[in-house]
């Protein structure tokens, strides 16, 4: 029987076993961090649609290190349909880790830890927009409770930060985030899911990527108008 592995297939919408047509590895030994470091790439073909597949898995247990046996976390598609990326370098750390670890969970089948994902990268975009950082010769601030999604949420319209559109779709995000980091008894579809990623990424675009196209727009111009002057 020939080998397969499991991973995510974007277009089948499930876990699929992809026959296995190529695979190749590396590790070693991490000086800085003090500790091994091995992954693999597996490439293969979905059993039902046929697209080509390709994902990663990286060791998270090493035997006689700080496991009883090698243990690999589950394979995460990186071929179609990569993680989504960015062109804007204001970007915090937090909201891009946040939205990493839901793309992760959302290919893995946990889609309520991937809602709760996506509403902490939400809740990190509100704290970094709308609470500015004090200078370093200033008198420190008085600590103050940090700012929750909610709030945070209706702070961005009414800074007109996003439209109602963005607003409708952020207190719906608010809600699944609120549903699924609580212990009811409840399920989030895969659907639902994907759709609060591509939610969550129009917003964060918005903000950040055309904020940044729009203010190099402006300048393009104003030194277009100064030459001109001139």
């Amino acid at each position: 029987m020939a080998p397969t592995f499991i991973i995510d297939c974007p277009w089948c919408k499930a876990k699929v076993a992809a026959a296995l047509t190529g695979e190749s590895s590396n590790s070693g030994y991490d000086e800085d961090a003090g500790e091994p470091f091995a992954n693999r790439l597996y490439v293969g073909k979905c059993p039902s649609c046929g697209t080509l597949l390709a994902g990663e898995s990286h060791q998270v247990g090493f035997d006689g290190h700080n496991s009883f046996g090698d243990i690999w976390s589950d394979i995460v598609r990186i071929h179609p349909k990569p993680a989504k990326t960015f062109s804007s370098h204001r970007i915090p750390r937090v909201v891009k880790d946040s939205l990493t670890e839901a793309d992760k969970s959302l290919q893995v089948g946990a889609y309520t830890a991937s809602c709760v994902m996506l509403g902490r990268a939400l809740e990190a975009l509100c704290r970094d927009i709308l609470e500015p950082t004090a200078s370093a010769s200033s008198t420190p601030p008085t600590p103050k409770k940090k700012m929750m999604l909610g709030q945070g949420i209706k702070a961005l319209k009414d800074g007109k930060h996003i439209d109602e559109r963005l607003f409708d779709w952020s207190q719906q995000l608010h809600a699944f985030r609120n549903v699924a980091a609580h212990p009811d008894d409840i399920i989030i579809s895969r659907q639902d899911a994907e759709d609060l990623q591509i939610f969550t990424y129009a917003i964060i675009e918005y903000i950040y990527d055309l904020s940044d196209r729009y203010d190099e727009f402006k300048a393009r111009l104003a030194r277009g108008e100064a030459r001109k002057k001139k």
